[in-house]
């Protein structure tokens, strides 16, 4: 739900944006005012609450990666380029059909509680999959698209994890949240997590400082052989939902980072901040009801296809995200899927909505709701209009807590969220085919061939021609209504903290990336 990976993923954050709302004053003065370098702490401005479900990993996606990768380690690591590398796992192999992966793991890995990393840990972890709140297992649960059918010791230090199907390239996942192991108490009682976290990563959570909905302090975990990777002696994500606030709080020097929209970037530049950027985010209107459970129309692909027509991209890029590039294609443009067919065959086309409606029996419209957020609120409004003009009243209901916002997937057709694309077969089994997108359980055989030809792809013409075919599906039938393409935009202070770097194409930078100023 970038959607949002295992998702993919900014997935969730069709659901984040709406949570506990933060903001802070105004502040005059620029990162050039800030006092003297302190290499102790560094102060991350965020743009949603990544623990508003509590401290479990398997409940949220690769957009809430970077919180929980202070407090968990992976059986595999996202590495600065975007490859994927060893982790608790240092090592990994498949039998003869790739429907058996052995992971062999590291000595010498404790966790909060005092338990230590072993092959019974690992099974116990992924053996909670059963458990249908934990969104990033929901592929590899039963009946989910990356089926695992057991998950076996083989000796203290090795596991192994059988697929219902070959599975090439499941490593990846390992990367995700997905890979993210808790400790032996919290494996045995998920519901300390609410309260506790459990992990064996390089910081431990300051639960005096912390204010949940607020801040979050992380402290350099002493028990941790990687936390030699981390700067930081400290961490505190600081929770500002408003885009203007977070700004100011970078600018002030309250913030030494911060998640910067396009709105707000001239102005923090302005102010002698620092602004690393990458594109590859697209933001996405995804249909969460495609049965027809919430919302009759939406169970028609003409209905999803007409609101495709009626919105005028252009326009929205032009009035609210100057800089930012209008998307027809659920892939972003560097994608080996992107096709320039889409532009055409999906354009700005009011008549051929209303004719679309007409046929799928809603000539006289229809009316739903969807749930926006404080930073999805004005795009709303403005496709809100569209629809009008061809006879959709799509109501705009701001979010009155977080519990809406997260149900908001089960209680409405559409949401709003941006979509990251780097591992496109994590994010169609994590989140799109089987899960927190589609929890009416609807099915698409040609999305779900699609993505069975990608991940089997073995070289680049096998694999553009899959990424074509997925991308075509999901706009034809309207799973994904993609609006512009993004930039994502880091802001850092550069008095402070080097310039902040990307692993790969993955919009969310790793929490190890971030160093302080020589």
């Amino acid at each position: 739900m970038k959607i949002l990976n295992p998702t993919a993923q900014r997935s969730a954050a069709v659901l984040a944006g709406a949570l506990l709302l933060g903001s802070l004053a105004a502040c005059g003065g620029g990162s050039s005012a800030s006092s003297a370098v302190d290499k102790s702490t560094l102060t991350i401005a965020t743009d949603s609450d990544s623990a508003s479900f509590g401290y479990d990993p398997l409940r949220v996606s690769d957009a809430q990666r970077q919180f929980f990768e202070g407090l968990y380690d992976n059986l595999m690591t996202l590495q600065k380029d975007g490859s994927v590398g060893p982790g608790l796992a240092k090592s990994f192999s498949y039998n003869a059909d790739n429907t058996v992966l052995t992971l062999a793991l590291k000595d010498g890995v404790t966790f909060t509680d005092g338990s230590t990393l072993d092959a019974a840990l690992v099974k116990a972890n992924l053996d909670r999959r059963t458990d249908t709140a934990l969104s990033a297992y929901s592929a590899i649960a039963k009946g989910g698209a990356q089926e695992v059918t057991s998950v076996d010791v083989v000796s203290p230090t090795q596991v192994s994890i059988t697929f219902a199907k070959a599975q090439p390239g499941f490593e990846k996942n390992l990367a995700s949240t997905m890979g993210m192991i808790v400790g032996k108490t919290a494996a045995a009682n998920t519901g300390s997590l609410s309260t506790t976290p459990d992990g064996s990563g390089p910081y431990t959570l300051d639960t005096g400082s912390t204010v949940k909905g607020n801040k979050y302090v992380f402290q350099k975990n002493s028990k941790s052989s990687d936390a030699s990777n981390y700067a930081y002696n400290k961490i505190v994500f600081s929770v500002i939902m408003d885009p203007q606030a977070r700004a100011n709080a970078l600018v002030s020097g309250q913030a030494d980072v911060a998640a910067l929209t396009s709105s707000t970037v001239d102005f923090a530049k302005s102010k002698g901040v620092g602004v690393s950027q990458i594109g590859g985010t697209v933001q996405t209107m995804i249909s969460f009801d495609k049965i027809g459970k919430t919302s009759p129309a939406f169970a028609s692909e003409k209905v999803r296809q007409a609101i495709q027509h009626a919105i005028n991209r252009q326009t929205l890029v032009d009035a609210l995200h100057k800089g930012d590039v209008p998307a027809w294609n659920a892939l972003p443009k560097d994608s080996a899927g992107f096709t320039q067919d889409l532009n055409t065959e999906f354009a700005y086309d009011p008549a051929k909505a209303k004719s679309l409606l007409a046929e799928a029996g809603y000539a006289s419209g229809f009316e739903f709701t969807i749930i926006a957020s404080t930073q999805t609120q004005t795009d709303l409004q403005a496709v809100q209009k569209d629809l009008a003009a061809v006879g959709i009243k799509m109501n705009v209901k701001l979010a009155a807590s977080t519990d809406e916002a997260f149900a908001a997937v089960a209680t409405t057709p559409l949401g709003y969220a941006p979509m990251s694309w780097d591992n496109p077969v994590g994010l169609m089994y994590g989140a799109i085919l089987s899960g927190f997108t589609n929890v009416q359980k609807a099915t698409d055989d040609q999305l779900g061939a699609a993505t069975a030809a990608v991940a089997a792809a073995k070289d680049d013409a096998s694999k553009k021609a899959a990424l074509t075919k997925l991308n075509t599906r999901l706009v034809e039938s309207g799973w994904m209504i993609p609006l512009y393409e993004s930039l994502t935009n880091q802001g850092y202070n550069t008095k402070k903290v080097q310039q902040v770097t990307f692993a790969g194409t993955n919009a969310y930078p790793l929490l190890s990336s971030y160093t302080p100023t020589n």
